[in-house]
Order: structure tokens, then C-alpha cells, then sequence
């Protein structure tokens, strides 16, 4: 099996050229070097690869059956790193920054703020793509994440944007007779579920943690009903559904308007907010700028990482 080297890749180069135009003087021009030296890495590449690539004539050249195979992913793969260029050429010219977090968030938590950074920033673009519930940190479409999670990562350099803490929330017209101190309550009241809140978690893993960090093993977490978002059990709750298990930074606003109430006291969740740039990649100085922006904001809140 061949594997790729630096002298390969070289030969790659000028075996596109060749193939597409069917001219090594035609390539030799393209490339601003001589007909010779085009034979002559032809020649090294078939040497190496074990196989002709193209049939020599007094006409010219032809692509052999392998040649033909070959062009076609090298033509292809010569396309996706011109697009790549371009992008980030253009992005770099743009003074875009693209972020990237989870739908929940960036409703309730980073919308409200942009336009403070928009204010400081004027010249600093933020495109935000809020994905589903759960990131996809695999792609590489972003230059900036925010990501809910235990904080474990490999290819980031991840930093902690703010702690969290899980609440129990619910409508003012929700059981509104309720006596929430008797433990009877739990039979009676219906859960309602952020169903993903961290890869790999359980259906009903925050209730479950929030129920047994408040010393109410005893109570059955699997009941009630499921949503893949938290901003969506939390709006179930507005709605007068059940009671709702949030994350604190979402809900000011409706805790201060009166529209939600929290009978319950919160715990420290076992997630937190974490800021993502990627490793390996082409360095983003504006993400880096936002980055930072962000970290300022959330200690202000009085959540941020010290």
C-alpha cells in the first residue's frame, strides 16, 4: 500500500495538471516550470505507485484506465482545498466570527447580549448557528463553540465560561394550592424532561441528579414528560404542564417577571458552560476577541470562572 509523503503529494500536483490538460508542455506553462521536469515527476509517481497513468504517443498523451480513476479524486480533492481557501480568504477579509452553541443557549442567554458586543465591536461580524440539541463538535464549521457539558475535551482548547445550576421551575398557576414542603407533592406534580442535556445521558439524567443531590432518592424521575430542549420544558412549564428542571442562566427573566416560580432551591448542576476554539486549525483572532468579551461578561454576571 503507498502511502502518502510530501514528494507524493508534490507529484499529485502536477499529475492533475497533465491530466486535465493532456499536455505536459500545457502543464509545465500552468505551473512555471519546465516540460522536463513535469516528465519527470510523471515518471517518479508511476515508479512509486507501480502503475502507468498514461499512454505515451506521438500525438500527446492519454490518460490510462487507473490515470482516469486517479484524476477523478485528485481532481476532487483539488477542488475542496481551493473551496477551503477561498472560504477562509474571504472570512478573514469579512472580520467574521462564527459561533456556534446549542438552540437552548442561545435564545435565552447569548442573543440578549450580542448587542453589547455589536456596540464594543462594530467591526467584528458574529455569525451564530444555534445546532441541535446536542453539538456536533466533529465539523468544522465553526470558530467558536459554546458547549454545555462535564468539560471534557480533546481537540479544543476549552475554557470555562460560567457555572450552572439546576432549578426546579413552574407556573404561578400550577398546582397553585400545592404545599411544595410535603414530600407527597412528588406523586401528584408531572416532570418535565430536557431528554438530551449532555451526550450519552439518560432521559431523565438532570432530574435525576437534581432529585438525588436534594436527598430525594426515593422519588421516581422517569415520569412526566420529554422534550429535546430545555428552553422547551421550560416554556412547557409557562404553560402551566408540570414543573420544569432548568438551568439558572435561562430563566432570569422569567423568574423576575413573576411568570415562573421556583418552589425549590437549586443545586450545582454537573455541567457547565465551556468555550471552544479548535485545535489545528487556522487561527480566528476575532474568535479569540469574543472569546474573551464573553468570559468578562459572565464574571460580571456573577457566574463566570474566576
Amino acid at each position: 500500500m503507498t502511502k502518502l509523503n510530501s514528494r507524493t503529494l508534490a507529484s499529485l500536483v502536477h499529475f492533475e495538471a497533465c491530466g486535465r490538460l493532456l499536455s505536459f508542455s500545457d502543464a509545465a506553462k500552468e505551473l512555471s516550470v519546465t516540460t522536463g521536469a513535469i516528465s519527470q515527476q510523471i515518471r517518479k509517481l508511476e515508479d512509486v505507485l507501480g502503475m502507468k497513468l498514461f499512454e505515451r504517443n506521438p500525438r500527446g498523451i492519454l490518460l490510462t484506465p487507473e490515470g482516469k480513476e486517479l484524476l477523478l479524486v485528485t481532481q476532487q480533492s483539488v477542488e475542496a482545498i481551493e473551496a477551503v481557501l477561498e472560504m477562509l480568504q474571504k472570512r478573514q477579509g469579512e472580520d467574521v466570527v462564527r459561533l456556534k452553541s446549542t438552540p437552548s443557549f442561545v435564545f435565552k442567554w447569548l442573543i440578549p447580549h450580542l448587542r453589547a458586543f455589536n456596540r464594543n465591536h462594530p467591526d467584528i461580524r458574529v455569525e451564530t448557528f444555534a445546532d441541535a440539541a446536542l453539538l456536533d463538535l466533529n465539523s468544522n464549521d465553526f470558530d467558536l463553540a459554546i458547549d454545555y457539558s462535564n468539560g471534557q475535551y480533546q481537540d479544543f482548547d476549552a475554557q470555562l465560561l460560567m457555572h450552572e445550576s439546576l432549578v426546579p421551575v413552574t407556573s404561578p398557576n400550577y398546582m397553585p394550592d400545592a404545599d411544595w414542603s410535603d414530600p407527597e407533592i412528588w406523586k401528584r406534580v408531572s416532570l418535565l424532561h430536557d431528554s438530551m442535556p449532555w451526550p450519552n445521558s439518560p432521559r431523565d439524567a438532570e432530574w435525576r441528579y437534581w432529585l438525588d443531590q436534594s436527598g430525594l432518592t426515593q422519588v421516581v424521575s422517569s415520569s412526566g414528560h420529554y422534550f429535546n430542549r430545555v428552553d422547551m420544558a421550560i416554556a412547557a412549564a409557562d404553560a402551566g404542564l408540570g414543573i420544569a428542571l432548568a438551568r439558572s442562566s435561562l430563566i432570569k427573566d422569567e423568574l423576575e417577571s413573576g411568570r415562573l416560580i421556583a418552589p425549590f432551591p437549586p443545586v450545582q448542576s454537573c455541567c457547565d458552560y465551556y468555550l471552544l476554539l479548535p485545535k489545528g486549525t487556522a487561527d480566528v483572532a476575532n474568535a479569540r476577541v469574543l472569546r474573551d468579551w464573553l468570559k468578562v461578561l459572565a464574571q460580571r454576571s456573577g457566574t463566570g470562572s474566576s
